[in-house]
């Protein structure tokens, strides 16, 4: 019988996880069982919990997070192991400037963003990273290894001094030099083929608030993007165009298998996939909340508008509202942000936010076969959540691993 662990990190209720709470969610799973078991824990004096990864040997987590902090954990306990400040390295430049993710090139040592170049640190002295190169790109954000283990592949974020990233960066682990793909768009996340040195990114289109401002962007409405990118060439093979009214604003996870690549289209509240044969067509799993399922969540839904009217001028800037409504079709609850395919390749399981969720579906007929509730935020912060507030404890990035069941 399969059992697996799915990861999410957590950056607490609202929509701005940038500054929000940082923690840790475990599913241990045995879908075919029926058998769901839940944890939670939330780290003091870090903000903006964001992704998390296992390393291989699944005796280490790390906690990807926005306050410019290496967090570690016992994936087995989800309590703390240890945590270095980054500030004696490198200072951000801009507010969402961190390391929000890293590459396990062992169970030792990984790979992270200081400053304008990629580091290997080893846990036996994080003290002392060793420089790897520039990494050539406005800000990395999502980082990947290539099967062959030769490359890094990243996203790169919007930025308020350089302005729009349209470009994805690949990083030689052997030359140490980078090299940079063009885009007409702005890409924060991707999957990696499972036997190719090949990746593939779906745009993340922002508007930045002010002079061009980013750390609190509003959802662009315009078309998106799905891009099919060979690693050793550093080009383009394929790509799809989204229309800018079909679900597709805001991306997550992304998964790629041999014939399929799925991913979170978070704002739209739904899953995307793409067949890898023909590379020419969007089918959708729709997760909009609505009927009694939207009643039931209001007090998030009206935590959603409000912070939504909080980050822009709605007078100045009432058509981006409107836009966002449009995005998120109607909907003010967020949709999916963490997704794992299992081991065996049976189950899906999507992190839905909006419904402090996880929802299993049977793959590939994508059957829901089960919905798994999470606690409460106000478990883990009774004096901070009212009667009426939002207290989803806030899904985002989620990664799988077998290993730290052993």
């Amino acid at each position: 019988m399969e059992r697996f662990d799915l990861f999410i990190a957590l950056d607490g209720f609202g929509l701005n996880g940038f500054e929000g709470l940082a923690g840790i969610a475990r599913l241990r799973a045995a879908p075919a069982k029926g058998d769901y078991q839940v944890d939670v824990r939330f780290f003091s004096g870090l903000s903006g919990g964001h992704a998390t990864q296992i390393n291989p040997s699944g005796t280490l987590g790390y906690l990807g997070n926005l306050s410019q902090m290496l967090l570690f954990y016992d994936p087995r306990t989800l309590q703390e192991v240890k945590r270095v400040s980054t500030l004696r390295w490198a200072a951000p430049d801009v507010a969402y400037a961190s390391q929000t993710h890293v590459v396990w090139l062992d169970d030792d040592s990984f790979v992270t963003v200081l400053g304008q170049s990629f580091w290997r640190f080893h846990m036996a002295d994080l003290s002392e990273p060793e420089h790897l190169g520039a990494h050539g790109v406005t800000l990395p954000h999502a980082i990947k290894r290539s099967p062959s283990g030769r490359f890094l592949f990243y996203g790169a974020m919007d930025h308020d001094a350089h302005g729009y990233a349209n470009q994805v960066g690949i990083f030689d682990l052997e030359t140490k030099k980078a090299r940079v793909v063009k885009l007409p768009a702005t890409v924060w996340h991707l999957g990696v083929h499972p036997e190719k040195d090949v990746f593939y990114a779906p745009t993340q289109r922002c508007t930045p608030q002010g002079n061009m401002e980013f750390s609190e962007y509003t959802i662009a409405h315009f078309k998106n993007y799905l891009f099919e990118i060979d690693g050793e060439r550093a080009e383009v093979l394929r790509h799809v165009a989204i229309p800018k009214d079909m679900p597709g604003s805001l991306t997550s996870d992304v998964i790629v298998t041999k014939d399929r690549v799925l991913y979170n289209a978070c704002a739209s509240s739904a899953i995307a996939m793409v067949d890898l044969d023909t590379f020419d067509r969007v089918r959708y799993i729709d997760e909009r909340v609505v009927g009694w399922n939207a009643v039931k969540n209001a007090r998030a839904g009206i935590a959603n508008l409000v912070e939504a009217l909080s980050r822009a001028n709605l007078l100045d800037h009432t058509h981006d509202f409107l836009k966002a409504i449009r995005i998120a079709r109607g909907s003010a609850l967020d949709g999916s942000y963490g997704l794992a395919l299992s081991p065996c390749g049976g189950f899906l399981l999507s992190a839905h936010r909006g419904l402090n969720q996880v929802l299993v579906y049977d793959y590939p007929s994508l059957r829901l076969r089960k919905a798994v509730q999470f606690p409460s935020a106000r478990e883990f912060f009774p004096k901070r959540l009212g009667r009426f507030d939002d207290t989803r404890l806030g899904f985002h990035h989620s990664v799988l691993s077998s290993a730290t069941l052993a």
